[in-house]
């Protein structure tokens, strides 16, 4: 089931393809974030709340990811 998830096309591509590009995608805008924080240049409200919530979100995000490819590997 999960295998069938993650190689379900979507425009022609592996639905796992573009979990893995917008998990990459929210690591690096967390990452600019934090520097920003950083360096005192984080324009947003409140900077530390944004940084701990796109955390979370990246860490859930590449736990669904992860397993996506487990299920492949494994022929779940």
């Amino acid at each position: 089931m999960l295998t069938q998830i993650a190689l379900m096309p979507i425009f022609g591509y592996p639905a796992i393809m573009y979990g893995g590009i917008l998990t990459l995608l929210l690591l690096i805008i967390q990452t600019v974030t934090g520097s920003r924080i950083n360096k005192g240049k984080c324009k947003l409200p409140n900077p530390m709340k944004w940084h701990k919530t796109l955390a979370w979100i990246v860490v859930i995000m590449g736990l669904g990811h992860g397993l996506l490819g487990l299920g492949m590997i494994l022929g779940l």
